[in-house]
C-alpha cells in the first residue's frame, strides 16, 4: 500500500468516526433535551426534576365518572407551575379547581363546586440512569374549599433498563376537615389513605411512549379502620419534544382487595369511581 492510499483510508476513517461522534452526541443532546421534563405518566411520579432556572407549566384535566345507583361526573382541573431550583431540587405551585356533578332523588342533579392551592417539592437523591435505582422525596401540601388541609407524601423509585421505565411509588397521606360549630373550630374527622403506583414505559423513541399504572388506594379512616383497598389499572400514553409534552391516561377500577362493612362489594362505586380519564398538557420555559 502507498503512502498516500494509507493517508487516504486514515482520513476516511476519521470522518466516520467523526460522523459516529456527532451523531452520538446530537442524540444525546435531544434525548436529554426531552428528558428535562419530570412527568412521563398520568398518575405516577418518577425522580427527575427540572434543572436549575427550568420552568414548566402544566395543564392537567381528570374525568371521573360512575357511581353504584347513581348519576356521578366529576372533573377536576389543576394548573401547575414547576421551577428548577438546582441541587436535584424543584418546587411547584397548583391552582386546582374540582366540579361534580351527581344525581339526587329529591333534586335531580346537583352540582358543586371547590377551588384550592397546593405546593410541592420533590428532591433527588440518586439518578435511575447512573446509579443503580432513581429515588426521590416528595411532599405537596394542599388547602382545598377553605376547610380541607391535606399532606401528602411520596417515595419515589424508578429505573431505566434501555428503552424501558420502570416507577414506583409509595404514598402517604394525611387528610382533616375543619367545621365551624358552636362559635369554634371542631376537627374531629381525618383520614389517612395509603397508596402504591406502579408504571411500566416502553419509549419507542425519543418522542414517544407506551405505558402501563396501576393504581391501589387503600383508605384508612378515624374510628373505622381499613376500609378498603381499591385496585386501578389503564394504559399511558406519552407524547414529548424538548418544549413541550402530552400524556393520555385510562384508569378503570378492576376490584376491592380487601372487602369490609363499608365496602363489601367488589368494587368500590361510592368513595371511587368506575372509571378515571387524565390528559396533562405540559410545556417548558
Amino acid at each position: 500500500m502507498s503512502r498516500r492510499s494509507g493517508r487516504f483510508l486514515c482520513s476516511t476513517s476519521y470522518i466516520k468516526m467523526k460522523k459516529t461522534f456527532v451523531t452520538a452526541i446530537l442524540f444525546l443532546i435531544i434525548f436529554s433535551t426531552a428528558y428535562t421534563q419530570d412527568r412521563f405518566f398520568a398518575r405516577t411520579y418518577t425522580t427527575n426534576v427540572l434543572p436549575k432556572g427550568a420552568i414548566d407549566l402544566e395543564l392537567e384535566h381528570t374525568s371521573r365518572f360512575g357511581h353504584s345507583n347513581q348519576y356521578y361526573n366529576a372533573q377536576d382541573q389543576r394548573m401547575e407551575f414547576e421551577f428548577g431550583l438546582g441541587n436535584n431540587l424543584q418546587t411547584a405551585f397548583y391552582f386546582n379547581r374540582y366540579q361534580t356533578r351527581y344525581s339526587d332523588s329529591v333534586n335531580g342533579t346537583l352540582t358543586s363546586n371547590e377551588i384550592g392551592f397546593s405546593n410541592e417539592w420533590k428532591w433527588k437523591l440518586s439518578d435511575p440512569s447512573i446509579n443503580k435505582i432513581g429515588l426521590a422525596l416528595y411532599e405537596e401540601l394542599s388547602i382545598t374549599g377553605g376547610d380541607e388541609f391535606e399532606s401528602e407524601t411520596k417515595i419515589i423509585l424508578d429505573k431505566y433498563l434501555g428503552k424501558n421505565l420502570i416507577a414506583f411509588n409509595a404514598v402517604f397521606e394525611y387528610e382533616k376537615e375543619f367545621e365551624w360549630l358552636n362559635n369554634k373550630i371542631e376537627s374531629d374527622e381525618w383520614e389517612t389513605p395509603i397508596e402504591f403506583d406502579l408504571a411500566y414505559m416502553y419509549n419507542i423513541n425519543t418522542n414517544f411512549g407506551l405505558g402501563f399504572e396501576l393504581r391501589n388506594h387503600n383508605e384508612i379512616a378515624k374510628g373505622r379502620g381499613w376500609e378498603h383497598s381499591a385496585l386501578f389499572g389503564g394504559p399511558t400514553i406519552n407524547y414529548r419534544t424538548g418544549k413541550w409534552f402530552v400524556i393520555a391516561n385510562y384508569l378503570p377500577q378492576w376490584v376491592n382487595l380487601h372487602k369490609t362493612q363499608y365496602a363489601p362489594l367488589s368494587k368500590v362505586l361510592n368513595e371511587h369511581e368506575r372509571t378515571e380519564a387524565r390528559i396533562i398538557v405540559g410545556i417548558s420555559f
